[in-house]
């Protein structure tokens, strides 16, 4: 997961077409086989860390929504970051240990284990220039029960699994990541936009084509309902798929 070219896109946001179709966010399930235990504190960089120490952080969210995490209910809160993408890498780096910290290219994961009993996630997402940094934020209680495939997402590719499942009820969207599929992800979606075209839905692109060779597509369609799709396959077996249904 940590490999994918990656851009700001979220699951709660989806209601107008990314401008991007490789953003891709993973989160809070992780890449390394879906394992959700928290890094032990290790070293003396192992500080604890508080939003408060931010500065420039929005101090409500702009947005706090009701979400189910792989069938727990759960607040996904929303912030915007006034602060460069640098001084943020800076700041976190020299605060925590390593292990806290899961980089990308346009995203910085931080899992903190709070107590024993309760994970802080963040998620910190790069905007474009002179833009406020994204930040989300979950505090999970426990731990996470396996994800079971919802009947509404696309069927998983070949080989792979279910990593993380994340329900939005109040804008009917629903997003599932997953791991370890085999194939080429490029002809991945050639595959899927046959098999999506034959169930009535309309690619909005042209991403699987041979001369764009893309790997996430758009789709939509009016029957039974109306609905939008997101499809996209990664590096290293990961891949997501994000459906919305619109009124």
């Amino acid at each position: 997961m940590k490999h994918l070219f990656t851009s700001f896109l979220t699951v709660l946001i989806f209601s107008t077409a990314p401008s991007r179709l490789d953003a891709v966010v993973y989160w809070p399930g992780s890449g390394n086989g879906g394992n959700r235990s928290s890094a032990k504190v290790s070293g003396g960089n192992s500080r604890h860390f508080f939003a408060a120490e931010l500065p420039g952080l929005s101090r409500k969210p702009l947005i706090s929504e009701e979400v189910k995490i792989d069938g727990r209910a759960m607040t996904l809160n929303i912030y915007q970051l006034k602060m460069s993408w640098a001084d943020l890498l800076r700041l976190l780096k020299s605060r925590m240990a390593p292990e806290y910290l899961e980089p990308g290219q346009d995203f910085l994961k931080m899992v903190i284990p709070a107590s024993s009993h309760r994970t802080d996630r963040w998620l910190f997402v790069r905007a474009e220039a002179n833009r406020p940094i994204t930040v989300f934020h979950i505090e999970q209680s426990g731990k996470l029960p396996p994800p079971v495939w919802p009947k509404e997402l696309p069927q998983l590719p070949a080989g792979s699994r279910p990593d993380m499942v994340m329900e939005i009820p109040r804008i009917n969207g629903i997003y599932g990541s997953f791991a370890q599929y085999s194939g080429n992800p490029e002809q991945l979606l050639v595959s899927y936009t046959a098999r999506m075209a034959s169930s009535g839905w309309f690619n909005a692109g042209a991403e699987h084509s041979p001369s764009i060779r893309g790997t996430g597509e758009i789709y939509f369609r009016n029957e039974p309902e109306r609905q939008i799709l997101w499809i996209k396959f990664g590096a290293d077996g990961a891949g997501a798929f994000y459906l919305k249904k619109l009124k």
